[in-house]
């Protein structure tokens, strides 16, 4: 006759990695970039999209939330809508 031994199922989990609030914090920088309505100033006022990092550090500008979106995924990223 066999015999199984039974473990509670939390035993058996694999344990999560711990994460600091800094590495929490630039978890996603090269992968997400959104997306926000804003005038720049280039030769005067202009009305477009900045593109930000998921920092919120501004990296680029677009005349168009298609063009902006565009360009996040030409350069590997995953745009992400903010409200």
């Amino acid at each position: 006759m066999t015999t199984v031994k039974t473990t509670p199922a939390h035993q058996d989990a694999v344990q999560s990695p711990s994460i600091n609030p800094e590495e929490l914090a630039v978890l996603g920088m090269n992968a997400i970039a959104y997306a926000r309505l804003s005038t720049v100033e280039h030769d005067g006022p202009a009305e477009g999209f900045t593109i930000h990092a998921a920092n919120g550090a501004r990296i680029g500008w677009a005349p168009s939330l298609d063009l902006a979106n565009a360009a996040i995924v030409q350069h590997d990223m995953r745009p992400m809508p903010v409200h």
